[in-house]
């Protein structure tokens, strides 16, 4: 009977493990120094999601524009992957690149959410005490 006690004691956690205050402040650095970086990345691709849906809307208000003044003198051909394209499949294919841009941007920052909130939870975690 009392080797199971002696047993189950030996068992039992010698002391509460935690983060130490230096850690936490290490942490907390690197958290900020990150949360600098991560910033101007965001900010970077973000950019260049805009500007990209930026040159497919003004491509194809371009295309439109033209399309319109020359109706009546003639047809404009579109090449698309190296093929013939009518007006309504260029616009149909721009306006595909357009929505692919926005679930891009969206799926960025979904997932920059994320990313902070599992910072913020470690950052807020306390050890238990016994």
């Amino acid at each position: 009977m009392y080797e199971y006690q002696d047993i189950k004691n030996l068992l039992k956690p010698q002391r509460t493990i935690g983060a130490s205050a230096q850690l936490r402040q290490r942490i907390d650095e690197a958290s900020v120094n990150k949360r600098a970086g991560s910033g101007r990345t965001v900010w970077r691709r973000t950019g260049a999601a805009a500007a990209c849906a930026a040159m497919v809307m003004g491509a194809t208000m371009l295309f439109n524009n033209r399309l319109s003044r020359s109706a009546n003198e003639s047809a404009c051909i579109v090449y698309v992957a190296g093929k013939q394209a009518s007006d309504n499949e260029a616009k149909t294919i721009a306006e595909a690149d357009v929505a692919k841009m926005e679930q891009f941007m969206q799926t960025v920052a979904q997932q920059n959410a994320i990313e902070q909130e599992k910072v913020n939870q470690f950052m807020q975690h306390k050890p238990s005490q016994q």
